[in-house]
């Protein structure tokens, strides 16, 4: 029977997988981080649609500008854009 032991892990076997390991916890928080924005920015547009939404329902025009233009193929209809904070709706309208 030989003096020597061979039941653990060098060292390098342990700092390649803890390397392995700090890549795949990093790739995660900047995954996180980044859902967490677009889910921050998707609240803020869902917050500013309704927003624009009652207002356009209640008929109050105050602090959305209005845009309304002929569609050139169709003289009978007119297009009416809607845009507040970045936001717009589109509705066509008969004339």
């Amino acid at each position: 029977m030989s003096g020597r032991y061979s039941g653990g892990f060098t060292l390098l076997e342990v700092v390649v997988a803890l390397t392995i390991i700090s890549i795949a916890f990093t790739t995660l928080l900047e995954m996180i981080s980044f859902a967490r924005k677009k889910y921050e920015e998707s609240r803020e547009t869902f917050r500013t649609m309704l927003i624009l939404d009652g207002k356009l329902k209640e008929g109050n025009h105050e602090g959305i500008e209005v845009k309304r233009e002929r569609v050139p193929d169709f003289p009978a209809i007119e297009e009416v854009t809607y845009s507040y904070g970045g936001l717009f709706f589109v509705r066509y309208e008969k004339r």
